[in-house]
C-alpha cells in the first residue's frame, strides 16, 4: 500500500497506512481507520455518534460545528460501511 492516502468506508477520512485498523490478529484492516474500528468491533454504533464526535473535533473557525455536521450527514450515507448498516 505505500504511502498512499485511501478514504475510509466509515467515516471517510484520508488516512495513511499508520492509521489503518486492525483485526483481533494483528492483520491489517485497510477498510477502516484505528479510530473507527479497533480489535475487530466499530467504535461508533450510529452515524449520529461519529457525527457528533467529528463535529467536536474537527470544528474549527475557518470549518464551524455546523458545517462539519453538515458535511459529514451528506458523506457518511454514500460510505460502504453504512450502506451495509441499513
Amino acid at each position: 500500500m505505500g504511502s498512499e492516502m485511501c478514504i475510509r468506508d466509515s467515516c471517510g477520512m484520508p488516512l495513511e497506512e499508520a492509521s489503518l485498523s486492525r483485526e483481533p490478529d494483528g492483520a491489517i484492516n485497510e477498510d477502516y481507520c484505528k479510530w473507527c474500528y479497533a480489535d475487530g468491533k466499530f467504535v461508533y454504533t450510529s452515524m449520529d455518534n461519529l457525527i457528533d464526535f467529528c463535529a467536536e473535533h474537527m470544528a474549527s473557525e475557518q470549518w464551524p460545528a455546523g458545517q462539519v455536521r453538515a458535511y459529514m450527514a451528506g458523506l457518511l450515507p454514500t460510505l460502504k460501511h453504512w450502506q451495509a448498516a441499513e
